[in-house]
């Protein structure tokens, strides 16, 4: 019998949720131009094992050496057109053995002083992620892939429906 650090691999998503979310996340971040090899790299084959897909060379892990059941998330750095280390993330919530699908833009450490010649276009830059970390998330949901948007979403229902009882 697997042990729960083992079985908690069994929520990864399936392979076709896989590639559906990092082909809709291509076709926003790139939209109306070419995709970068470094990205269209990270975009899985036809048929492949998720597992063993993300345990590979495609994925990085947290933690890096942690065997799939312990590893808490696994991150495709997939760029956009006009920053390349946005992310496609799948982690897990704490907790829950299951996988959500999140973009991570990092922008929580872009930061330049109001009066740095930066200022301006880094703001520019943190508008243009936020639009299509929605847009991307827009699409994900709208293909019924498990995100955390609508992980919260179910999450808040349940404790108000607890709460109604």
């Amino acid at each position: 019998m697997a042990n729960s650090r083992t079985s908690r691999s069994d929520a990864i998503p399936s392979a076709d949720q896989i590639r559906q979310a990092v082909e809709l996340y291509l076709a926003r971040a790139y939209e109306g131009g070419p995709i970068p090899q470094a990205a269209e790299r990270r975009l899985p084959p036809a048929q492949f094992d998720p597992a063993e897909w993300l345990m590979g060379e495609a994925a990085e892990r947290d933690p890096a050496d942690a065997p799939i059941g312990a590893v808490r998330s696994f991150v495709l750095r997939l760029g956009n057109t006009q920053y390349p280390h946005m992310k496609l993330r799948i982690s897990r919530p704490p907790r829950d053995p299951v996988f959500l699908f999140s973009v991570d833009s990092h922008d929580a450490f872009l930061k330049a002083a109001p009066d740095s010649p930066d200022f301006e276009a880094l703001e520019a830059l943190k508008q243009h992620n936020a639009s299509l970390v929605a847009a991307i998330a827009g699409d994900w949901d709208a293909a019924g892939l498990p995100t955390e948007r609508n992980y919260l979403r179910q999450k808040i229902q349940q404790a108000r429906q607890r709460k109604r009882r």
